[in-house]
């Protein structure tokens, strides 16, 4: 409910004035706040910041994605992240990156991202720390509980990062796959924190994984969605989503076409929709769930040959990496290939006509490759608390 206001101006309503605002950049409307104070007071109400993330999230086009990743440079021992603007790649302009720490905080690494909310972790000796920021307006929360696991003599951890609309709390889950001693089998064990949480809740009916997925997870209708690998043993293995419901802090597995093959799979979200991408370094294959959380929906969206984009099949150290579709289908794409220029490429890839065009990124654009754990977002006035 919309808290009664006096006119701020004689001329324009209070709600013609919003919906103007709604539509601008965060950045002005930063600046803005120091007009009046009841636009510095506005831009802090839950139904403005609603208002403006959906008008950002409706744009069609690449002027508000940003990219951000994490960065690991030799000349400097902490984690940075890095970002560059979409648009910049694909308009063929000076591809311009910056650096910087975690909501300077030299320790904490990038995990998700999620209307314009970034959840950062820092490895501790107790554990870990998280804490979510918003680089765009520069607050921060407090950190977190302390988030443990079983002992043992090994173990990687997994994050995923999302939006709980039923409690409007951003959630993070961590999974951890524990190996208890040499002669034990590994122990999964899943848990979950809320910004505002004073503790990490545990998970149940988490399956069995033989390996933790290589990303972290993706957000799509309150769930975060993982492609992992689920067995005990390699024979009995399968490729499967592992779905967890923020609402109910549930989880369930979601099955692959029959299509697939058990080779490396990737996750990503393209326009609302949960796709899988498969790279065999001949052909990229990508198929969409139409129905979310109906493993019957699975289509396939793209298979085209390396040779189409005139890429040599099992070129040394290539990727291609889907980032992003317009609403017309076109998917905007990133190849990096490590040779003595460290290549990168553009694709803009029409999958009605099966035509493609290949740009060349400025030479040192990028500082490492690191893209496959990339996060797109959209800068938002969302409060981290």
């Amino acid at each position: 409910m919309r808290p009664e206001k006096k006119p701020w101006s004689s001329l324009l309503c209070n709600e013609i004035i919003e919906e103007i605002l709604s539509h601008l950049p965060v950045k002005p409307l930063i600046q803005f706040k120091c007009v009046r104070k009841e636009w510095n007071s506005l831009m802090s109400e839950p139904y403005f910041i609603k208002l403006h993330l959906c008008k950002s999230a409706a744009k069609d086009d690449l002027e508000h994605l940003q990219l951000i990743k994490n960065v690991c440079l030799e000349s400097i021992p902490e984690i940075h992240m890095e970002s560059c603007d979409v648009s910049s790649l694909f308009h063929f302009l000076q591809i311009q990156t910056f650096l910087f720490n975690f909501a300077n905080m030299p320790g904490y690494h990038l995990v998700g991202s999620c209307n314009g909310l970034h959840c950062g972790v820092s490895e501790i000796p107790e554990g870990y720390c998280v804490c979510f920021w918003n680089k765009a307006t520069r607050v921060i929360s407090r950190e977190s509980s302390t988030l443990s696991f079983s002992p043992g003599i090994g173990r990687r951890t997994m994050f995923g990062f999302g939006y709980d609309p039923s409690s409007d709390k951003y959630k993070v889950v961590a999974i951890a796959l524990t190996m208890l001693s040499l002669d034990v089998s590994e122990k999964t064990e899943m848990k979950v924190f809320g910004a505002g949480d004073n503790s990490w809740r545990n998970l149940k009916g988490f399956p069995v994984l033989w390996t933790l997925p290589e990303v972290g997870g993706v957000y799509l209708s309150e769930t975060i969605n993982w492609v992992v690998i689920k067995g005990k043993e390699t024979i009995h293995s399968e490729i499967v989503i592992i779905s967890v419901d923020l609402e109910k802090e549930t989880c369930i597995s979601l099955f692959l076409s029959d299509d697939f093959c058990f080779f490396d799979t990737n996750i990503g979200v393209f326009r609302d929709s949960l796709c899988v991408w498969q790279d065999s370094n001949t052909h990229l294959c990508l198929w969409q769930m139409r129905k979310f959380g109906d493993d019957k929906s699975w289509i396939q969206l793209i298979n085209f040959s390396y040779l189409h984009l005139n890429i040599c099949p099992y070129e040394e150290k290539s990727m291609i990496l889907p980032l992003c579709m317009s609403n017309n289908g076109d998917f905007f794409m990133l190849k990096f290939t490590r040779n003595a220029d460290d290549e990168y490429q553009t694709i803009l890839y029409n999958q009605r006509d099966c035509k493609s065009q290949v740009s060349v990124a400025p030479s040192g654009s990028f500082r490492t490759l690191l893209w496959r754990n990339h996060k797109l977002f959209t800068k938002s006035l969302v409060i981290p608390y």
